[in-house]
């Protein structure tokens, strides 16, 4: 089950059209609300908000389902590596999931620092006196951001000859929704 995320500065959202009862999206002016303000109704284009997840420190939004924090979907990797580990009857899900990692991650924060000097050094020998230099701290800190989904797919299981979305209680006893984000 496909749904679109709406990014506000505070959120990633999922909304749908059903009665708002608590928190709101008023795409008018971006922002997420809580019906019990004196604010409600003041936009024609509000959604009621199914699930969601904080960024940049934000609270979570109580009695609203939460999305999982975004980054590599272990969960599923661990089911799709260890799957594939027992076809092959190969007991080590684990080696198998770190070689599936490091496929991903090939380059080391060391082994981008020191190609980055090289290059600060080349550059530094050309013009020294127009050459601005853009130090290293703030080069890696732009590949650490992270990028920002389009959608979430939500895992389904099979009850009864019907496919029902799969949630789970986070460590701090919230209903999360289990799937995988989708990027553009």
């Amino acid at each position: 089950m496909k749904h679109d995320i709406i990014k506000t500065d505070d959120y990633l959202l999922v909304v749908d059209e059903s009665e708002i009862k608590g928190w709101y999206y008023d795409a008018y002016i971006n922002k997420v609300k809580h019906s019990g303000g004196a604010e409600y109704g003041e936009s024609i284009i509000t959604r009621n908000i199914i699930a969601h997840l904080p960024l940049n420190g934000s609270p979570i939004l109580e009695g609203v389902d939460l999305l999982p924090p975004l980054g590599d979907n272990v969960q599923k990797l661990v089911r799709e590596h260890f799957e594939l580990d027992k076809e092959l009857n190969n007991p080590s899900s684990f080696k198998s999931g770190y070689n599936k990692a490091k496929e991903k991650y090939k380059y080391t924060e060391e082994d981008m620092r020191k190609a980055w000097n090289t290059a600060y050094i080349d550059a530094m020998s050309i013009d020294e006196e127009t050459y601005k230099p853009l130090f290293f701290e703030d080069f890696i800190q732009s590949l650490s951001q992270p990028k920002m989904p389009i959608g979430f797919e939500r895992e389904l299981v099979n009850i009864m000859g019907k496919g029902e979305p799969i949630t789970e209680r986070n460590s701090q006893g919230h209903i999360q929704w289990v799937g995988t984000y989708i990027f553009n």
